[in-house]
């Protein structure tokens, strides 16, 4: 699946704004128990730097 990943991020700043998701795991939210216990996190191989970054699933953008 191709996703632009979440504009807060260091790397979109730079320009590195698109890749594909390579492995999506789940991590418990220890802190917060007024939200869902558990949040995605999606591991994105970046197109123009080839390097993999974290970031949360739901704040990527999919692009077709």
């Amino acid at each position: 699946m191709r996703v632009q990943i979440p504009a807060y991020t260091d790397r979109w700043m730079m320009g590195d704004r698109f890749g594909d998701v390579v492995k999506v795991v789940n991590k418990p939210r220890p802190d917060d128990v007024t939200r869902a216990p558990w949040c995605e996190i999606a591991h994105v191989k970046l197109d123009k730097s080839g390097k993999t970054v974290r970031v949360i699933l739901s704040d990527c953008t999919v692009v077709a």
